[in-house]
């Protein structure tokens, strides 16, 4: 436990939870692109989108995403 707020970084590195994604604005900041409905070119590739983070480094599964993310885009700017 860290009682006087001096957390490490590699604790602190690997927050999820803060934007939800799904198909209605009411219930949800971004679409399943990652794209936010409230700003045309905002999308969001680090680990807002994740639920809950797992007992492991989330990296790689961002990394994946970004990448897939990145092909939408260029199909968006054609």
């Amino acid at each position: 436990m860290y009682s006087r707020g001096e957390v490490p970084l590699q604790v602190m590195a690997n927050q999820c939870g803060i934007c939800r994604f799904g198909d209605a604005p009411q219930t949800s900041v971004l679409d399943r692109d990652y794209r936010a409905y409230d700003l045309d070119n905002l999308y969001v590739v680090d680990g807002s989108f994740f639920p809950s983070n797992a007992a492991v480094s989330p990296a790689l599964t961002i990394i994946a995403n970004a990448l897939r993310v990145s092909d939408r885009l260029i199909e968006y700017l054609k």
